[in-house]
């Protein structure tokens, strides 16, 4: 035993600290500091481990002696000035004993935290949510070193007298705010017993003491680990493993990886939230006796937008596949709040949020549609953003703080790639791509507006392709990114071949019928977004006054050009209107979603243009899948 770990000992144990029959206190140099039951000798269940009493405790109440009320700074910056005072007194310190088994300027073994990463550790993290939370945490803990020094400084300094060195530097600051991060009612010594998500162990406090006790026995030479609950390596709402302590878990069960919506998005979700709560304020207030005007009301909301998505245990062999779960699930709220980012106009006024992430399952809506594919198109960039750095990293790890980033970054990636192929595979089926499943005919690609309706239509609205796009192979309108083109040309199409024909004008009447499907989709559009319409978006993707004109003129020269070259076409109407085609872009810019690609790689250049088919039936009255599609 080294003479700091016998200091230290010293100091625990005369401070009252107490250790459990047959355990021992070792440094290896290697694992830091841990405790190992005896050689030969056994630790029975329910045992105490070791005790460790407040005094002992690095806590706010044991350094602020009741005089902290006064100050803005907060109880737990207190404490981390407080540390960086008592470091700098040296022996002097009545906390010098734990100091020097601690990690740092003081050990030969740094902190593992990838705050203190170096260039070569760092790049097992980049691209990953561990790489910005790391820039964030340090650009928040300057802030509030300044912040904390200033406001110290203008404090009492007979309250604060530890607060007057004021040239400590931020380097310094940061570096004991790390070991402090997790201190509070936390013993030294408990808080340094190694982490294992199965160690089966009981914290206690009482009054004047915390106690570790076991619930299993446990044999001569065993290590004794602590259990910090269910933590994912990733960051969490609170710290994460490896941000917070400086390790990783192997294969962890409560993994799981960050996933955060844009600020456009934010500011849709506290949009709608601030709508909904006015309008189910009026709502109460309707009816009631108001003998004079009330001011009216204005309801902020603040998200954050972030949530997190984990791995659900392997579904079982053997499973029936029309009712396989997704293999994921999101964090509480996360998948309502994305929703309201996607509503549509319509949408807002009716829909509710979604709160099931299953694609497969009753009832499906555009904007479910919607949110997943979104979703999963995220989750694609960041497995991109990660694994575009392959290039750059060695062949294995070189020290501890890179196997536990590597262990991290593995298994970011893994999730990243399950729920994306998930959510891909559950689209494949959908759109009729896996052929164990009939497709879901409300959802439209462009290969099904290219097959799907009358003989005579298909033909006009191919030849309108040919002539104003260069091609009416799918694949090909994809790559040249024209897909919104020819779905606003193809509903202008629908459109028109619904009203009535004119003999005079040279056009057949009595044309075959649309599939029904489609013909009560034209026609909710009609209803929906007529001129007269009160619905009015709230969103930025609709066209501007110049776009919309602009984009609309193009459409309607290929309209013109198709009509030139076929008299007998459907667009050779005088409703075939540049007007006419801007409300058509309107709907499809209103109804349709971008997904992930379902015939190449995963990637930004494959993601596609898909169309709902909405029938416009309250969600109760909505037909389940199974009765949707024929299996």
């Amino acid at each position: 035993m080294t003479d700091k770990l016998l200091l230290f000992k010293k100091w625990f144990l005369d401070g009252g600290g107490h250790f459990g029959d047959h355990v021992e206190l070792q440094y290896d140099g290697q694992r830091n500091l841990h405790l190992r039951i005896a050689d030969g000798q056994r630790l029975e269940a329910g045992s105490c481990v070791v005790s460790c009493p407040h005094a002992l405790t690095l806590s706010h109440r044991n350094i602020s002696q009741g005089k902290c009320e006064a100050t803005s700074v907060s109880t737990l910056n207190l404490l981390r000035f407080f540390l960086i005072e008592q470091y700098h007194l040296g022996e002097q310190s009545f906390w010098w004993p734990y100091f020097r088994i601690l990690p740092g300027p003081l050990s030969e073994y740094p902190f593992d935290t990838p705050l203190y990463y170096n260039d070569d550790d760092l790049k097992w993290i980049q691209g990953t949510s561990l790489e910005h939370s790391r820039r964030n945490m340090e650009a928040m803990w300057r802030e509030e070193h300044a912040h904390g020094l200033q406001n110290l400084l203008a404090s009492d300094r007979t309250h604060y007298p530890w607060s007057v060195p004021a040239h400590v530097s931020a380097s310094k600051f940061e570096l004991n705010m790390q070991e402090t991060l997790h201190v509070g009612c936390d013993s030294h010594l408990l808080k340094e017993l190694s982490q294992h998500p199965n160690a089966k162990v009981t914290w206690q406090w009482t009054s004047d003491a915390c106690y570790i006790s076991t619930h299993v026995s446990l044999a001569g030479g065993a290590e004794i680990f602590n259990n910090y609950a269910p933590k994912s390596n990733e960051e969490r709402e609170d710290i994460s493993v490896i941000l917070g302590y400086g390790f990783s878990l192997f294969m962890n069960p409560s993994d799981h990886c960050n996933i955060a919506l844009g600020p456009v998005a934010v500011a849709r979700i506290e949009q709608v939230l601030g709508q909904r709560a006015v309008s189910e304020q009026a709502s109460e207030e309707e009816g009631s006796a108001i003998t004079e005007s009330a001011p009216s009301t204005t309801v902020n909301h603040r998200v954050t937008g972030v949530g997190w998505v984990r791995l659900l245990p392997t579904v079982p062999s053997g499973a029936n596949i029309n009712t396989i779960q997704p293999a994921y699930a999101f964090s509480e709220s996360f998948l309502g709040h994305a929703s309201m980012a996607f509503f549509n106009a319509r949408e807002t006024m009716t829909e509710e949020p979604i709160a099931d992430a299953n694609l497969c399952s009753f009832p499906l809506t555009r904007n479910k549609l919607h949110t997943i594919c979104a979703t999963a198109m995220i989750f694609q960039k960041q497995y991109v953003a990660i694994t575009e750095n392959d290039y750059y990293l060695p062949p294995w790890p070189m020290n501890q703080r890179q196997l536990c980033a590597a262990r991290y970054r593995r298994r970011q990636i893994t999730i990243l790639h399950t729920v994306s192929c998930s959510i891909v595979a559950d689209l494949r089926r959908l759109t009729g791509l896996d052929r164990t499943w009939s497709r879901d005919k409300r959802i439209m690609r462009l290969e099904h507006i290219l097959k799907a309706g009358p003989k005579e239509f298909l033909t006009d609205f191919r030849a309108a392709l040919h002539v104003g796009l260069g091609t009416r192979d799918a694949v090909k309108i994809r790559q040249q990114r024209l897909s919104e083109s020819a779905f606003t040309v193809w509903l202008c199409g629908l459109w028109l071949w619904t009203l009535p024909g004119s003999v005079s004008d040279g056009r057949p009447s009595g044309r075959p019928p649309l599939p029904a499907r489609t013909a009560a989709w034209v026609d909710f559009a009609r209803a929906t977004y007529d001129e007269g319409s009160r619905i009015v978006s709230l969103w930025s993707h609709l066209p501007t006054s110049e776009e919309g004109r602009l984009l609309a003129e193009s459409y309607h020269s290929i309209v013109k050009a198709a009509a030139a070259k076929h008299q007998q076409s459907v667009y050779n109407h005088p409703d075939a209107t540049a007007a006419r085609l801007l409300w058509c872009l309107r709907v499809i810019r209103e109804e349709s979603f971008m997904s992930p690609g379902l015939d190449g790689e995963a990637g930004d250049e494959d993601d596609e243009l898909k169309l709902f088919l909405e029938d416009g039936m309250s969600i109760a009255d909505r037909m389940p899948i199974s009765d949707a599609v024929v299996f």
